[in-house]
């Protein structure tokens, strides 16, 4: 009914007119009230929303529900957010009780406690008793005063809590003065308060320690704590990583985080870490980082920027989980498995020798223990970490295809290298970060797929992972590594970087993979005793603890293999003659055609070796009883490579400096040599020689029966 309906039915009733007068202007006030009302219930309460949505610390915990970490706020500030139902309901009570006996009766503003403070300050002389209830206080919270207090300036403040109480339920104002309200020492809201006060959560708090903290609020520069309790700080490296993607992203951190984080593994590894670091002191050894994941999920279990994040002296607050250091041979499993997809087998025969893999330059890679093994089978080459082979991969595959790979496999530090990048790119000269080496290496026990993608075959990782857990096809490189015996199904991988600077090892089981670094954030070269059997000490520590907690499955076996005897030389059936053979996975569609070994043959009653014509030179130099060698391809310049270029160095005679040539293959057994057209001699197997060095352009010819070889180099 329209108001003036009313009016005019109330002015045609037969009262006194001032009485009419008085019900109509009563209905007046009445219905504007009820418009005024609804107009705060409509119009939005100024900077509520904004309010609402602030930050407030966020409080980390790992797996197990235990709290890590509460992050301050800009200038060291601690605001914890808790539900309402969070709250124990005595602490609740008390708040009321302290702060405003009849919060639940009035709409913002508590007449009765207005009146009796206007009395005790009127009979004390002075200001002894205040009136604000529990809304108005979160009204100065939102829209905190600015200038000194006026009775124009309550009156607002008033008003505004009228109008708060008609935007929030009880339960709401509760919930954001609880949470907001300050308590001095960069404290804000009960949470925060009762950890920085008591060292514990609200829901512990004693009946004591509860009535104590109600009445802080009144004069938070008053108390005085007894002790300032510290928040935890565990994990520091991965929550700050953490908070760094929120911020990229522009986002605001929820109030609470539960991490997967294994805490509880995190201080073991830590020790462990630090044992080692104290062990090898004298090896210039000062910092350590550990990542690991669940190989299922890829959820981070442990994340250990550096074992002792307030060694200001070693940069202890660097991430070495994402800083990018040069992996080493950690990086060989990848290009293998390329390789695997690419035709290779693991039987295949890898040369182990001197080459040198020209172009613009020359580039001659060599073992760590600066010796060659000549032919090497595939499994061989890669379980003993051998150089050499790994480059003549690379070499064979090309640079941009392994580089396809690492880019599939989520390696984006190698983002934009190209051009820098050249073969030395199979020895791990490259750098890239820990976080990015164990998501990798993850993809063979997860049957070649990385993150859902299919990276490589299922077989293919699957014969990696029988490679990288066969002791027997290391001990060319490592010898008996006891640290890589487990007793459960385990892959190793170590590497170590061509200055020292830093050594690395990874491991997986079906379950977990682990990495850890170890050297120094400065670029302090570590003592090359050491080797990569420090972290791999740490690795096998993880994947111990985490195997007698969550076990392991056993690996599958290869579906599209199948294992065989083939002779332990040259990788092929093995014949009478072969002295030695092995179990190899073969190709089943590669078995009934393959080929028969011809490297061993019964001569004058004894076994006689008969090596391929490229290793005849590492045969020769270490006075090997090879037999006879045979042409195993066409002739071929090995050493230099075609626009290979040698720097001339004026302060060593010349006659000193010389270039070797190195050749192999042909028809015949003797080979001629012809410089710029100038014949240099000739030549017996194995086919080199040894040429002065003279600056400029040159050319080099190989004559063996009717086959001929050339190549081009620089002498600068």
């Amino acid at each position: 009914m329209k108001p003036k309906v009313i009016f005019d039915r109330i002015m045609q009733v037969k009262l006194p007119r001032a009485v009419k007068i008085i019900f109509a202007v009563a209905g007046g006030i009445a219905i504007a009230a009820v418009l005024f009302n609804l107009a705060l219930y409509l119009i939005p309460y100024p900077g509520l929303d904004e309010f609402m949505h602030r930050q407030y610390s966020t409080r980390f915990y790992d797996r197990d529900g235990k709290l890590l970490q509460v992050l301050a706020l800009d200038e060291g500030m601690h605001r914890e957010y808790y539900p309402f139902e969070k709250y124990p309901h005595e602490l609740v009570k008390e708040f009321i009780a302290q702060e405003d006996k009849n919060f639940y009766s009035h709409n913002g503003v508590d007449l009765v406690s207005v009146v009796r403070a206007m009395i005790q300050n009127k009979k004390a002389g002075t200001v002894v008793s205040g009136a604000s209830t529990i809304t108005m206080q979160l009204v100065r919270i939102i829209s905190p005063r600015t200038e000194k207090v006026t009775l124009g300036q309550k009156f607002i403040e008033a008003f505004k809590a009228y109008h708060l109480e008609k935007q929030l339920s009880k339960k709401q104002i509760l919930e954001l003065y609880l949470n907001n309200v300050p308590f001095g020492y960069q404290n804000e809201g009960a949470a925060s308060a009762s950890r920085s006060f008591y060292g514990v959560a609200p829901e512990q708090l004693t009946p004591s320690q509860i009535k104590e903290l109600a009445k802080i609020p009144r004069r938070p520069s008053d108390y005085k704590p007894e002790k300032l309790y510290e928040y935890p700080y565990e994990i520091p490296h991965y929550i700050n990583h953490l908070v760094g993607e929120y911020k990229a992203r522009g986002e605001i951190i929820p109030p609470e985080l539960h991490l997967s984080i294994d805490s509880l593994l995190a201080k073991k590894v830590i020790s462990s870490i630090n044992a080692q670091l104290h062990k090898y002191e004298d090896a210039r050894i000062h910092n350590g980082a550990a990542y690991v994941i669940n190989n299922r999920t890829g959820e981070t279990v442990l994340w250990i920027g550096n074992s002792d994040f307030y060694d200001e002296e070693h940069s202890g607050q660097i991430d070495g989980v994402m800083v990018k250091n040069q992996p080493g041979s950690s990086m060989k499993p990848f290009l293998y498995a390329l390789a695997l997809e690419k035709g290779f087998s693991p039987n295949s025969i890898l040369p182990d020798i001197q080459q040198d893999f020209g172009g613009s330059g020359v580039y001659v890679p060599l073992n760590f223990n600066n010796k060659f093994n000549g032919p090497v089978r595939f499994r061989v080459a890669l379980a003993s970490s051998l150089n050499v082979p790994a480059v003549y991969l690379l070499y064979h595959l090309g640079v941009d295809t392994y580089m396809r790979t690492l880019h599939d496999l989520g390696y984006e530090s190698l983002e934009g290298t190209r051009d820098s990048t050249g073969l030395s790119l199979a020895l791990g000269s490259s750098e890239v970060t820990l976080y990015e080496m164990v998501n990798a290496f993850s993809v063979f026990v997860n049957d070649g797929k990385f993150k859902g993608k299919q990276v490589y075959d299922k077989n293919t990782a699957r014969i990696m992972c029988d490679i990288l857990s066969d002791k027997n096809a290391r001990e060319l490189g490592f010898g008996y590594a006891k640290v890589f015996d487990t007793p459960y199904p385990s892959i190793f991988k170590t590497g170590t970087s061509n200055q020292f600077q830093n050594i690395i090892a990874l491991g997986s089981t079906s379950e977990f993979t682990a990495g850890v670094w170890m050297g120094n954030f400065d670029g302090e070269t570590v003592v090359r005793k050491t080797g990569s059997s420090i972290p791999a000490t740490v690795v096998r520590e993880i994947l111990d603890a985490l195997t007698e907690r969550y076990g392991c499955r056993k690996f599958e076996e290869p579906e599209k293999y199948e294992k065989v005897k083939v002779c332990t030389l040259s990788g092929l059936s093995p014949s009478d003659c072969c002295p030695s053979v092995s179990y190899e996975y073969v190709l089943k569609t590669a078995v009934p055609n393959m080929e028969r070994c011809s490297w061993h043959n019964f001569v004058n009653g004894r076994i006689s070796v008969s090596y391929p014509s490229e290793y005849q030179h590492w045969a020769y130099d270490r006075n090997i009883n090879a037999g006879e060698f045979f042409n195993s391809g066409e002739l071929e310049i090995m050493f230099p490579k075609n626009n290979a270029v040698f720097i001339y160095d004026p302060s060593i005679p010349q006659d000193v400096q010389k270039i070797s040539v190195i050749a192999v293959g042909g028809a015949e057994s003797t080979a001629e040599l012809f410089l710029d057209g100038v014949s240099l001699g000739k030549k017996s197997m194995p086919f080199s020689w040894s040429i002065p060095i003279i600056t400029g352009d040159h050319v080099l010819e190989i004559k063996c029966g009717e086959k001929t070889a050339a190549a081009k180099y620089t002498v600068k």
